[in-house]
């Protein structure tokens, strides 16, 4: 049965706390070699949509590359800035939408990694996300990033249910609990997921928090449309970081991309 799922939030919930973002998604390693590759073929300025907390935008500027950093969420982007202080280096820090960004300039490689290109939830957005890349591009540079592989034998299993998503130990040594119920809207391609963290305090009192978060999957020929009506050639389609052949069951649509004249 397909059921539409409307969305009462701003799809940012999950990004406020960004101790915790940075404690369960890692560090550098996952992708960031292959956008480092990248940077060493293309070089500087370089552009980063949704760089988050600096994961990845902080590494490169410590490898001497003009960095800019975009991101829509204020908690994430101090953060970044934090981080940069910390490891002395310079990275130019901007707050806003990507879907309205006008930044006076071009730049050899943009990209957004995290998966952050699902966030943009409908064509309008995906559209409008893909004309901020194509004006802020050099003719000569590079757009890249990641989306995850539709594989409709998993989405199916999105019932709405409420399952243990594991459990993690916090910066304060305290054990988190979590569980996930997730929806997939077929209609829409949009999964939608309401994730609660429980956990003791000091006094043993318990205490927990919920947060929303709705992410869109293309599949590969709607992207490689999606990507030729609005100004690209799509040079290349990895399944993973690992440079793999794209195949039906990989992770991930990992896109290296051209500017073409629109």
């Amino acid at each position: 049965m397909n059921v539409q799922v409307s969305i009462n939030h701003d799809n940012l919930e999950e990004y406020r706390d960004a101790d915790t973002y940075d404690f369960i998604n890692g560090g550098f390693e996952i992708g960031g070699n292959f956008y480092l590759n990248l940077a060493r073929e293309y070089g500087s300025p370089i552009l980063e949509i949704a760089c988050g907390t600096g994961r990845i935008t902080v590494p490169m500027a410590e490898q001497g590359y003009n960095i800019t950093g975009v991101d829509i969420t204020q908690e994430m982007l101090e953060a970044a800035r934090q981080k940069a202080t910390h490891h002395g280096v310079s990275v130019k820090w901007v707050h806003g939408d990507a879907r309205n960004l006008e930044l006076q300039r071009t730049y050899r490689m943009i990209f957004t990694t995290g998966n952050s290109f699902q966030a943009f939830l409908d064509r309008h957005s995906q559209e409008r996300l893909l004309l901020t890349v194509h004006k802020h591009l050099d003719s000569n540079g590079v757009f890249a990033f990641e989306t995850r592989n539709p594989i409709m034998s998993q989405l199916s299993t999105s019932n709405g249910k409420e399952e243990d998503a594991g459990a993690y130990v916090n910066k304060e040594g305290r054990t988190v609990f979590v569980t996930e119920r997730c929806l997939y809207d077929h209609r829409t391609q949009l999964e939608h997921y309401v994730t609660r963290r429980r956990w003791k305090t000091k006094s043993s009192a318990e205490e927990s928090a919920e947060t929303r978060i709705a992410i869109r999957y293309v599949f590969p020929q709607e992207l490689e449309a999606l990507l030729h009506y609005n100004g690209f050639y799509l040079e290349q389609m990895y399944g993973n970081f690992d440079l793999s052949p794209f195949q039906s069951d990989s992770p991930l649509m990992v896109c290296v991309c051209r500017k073409r004249p629109i």
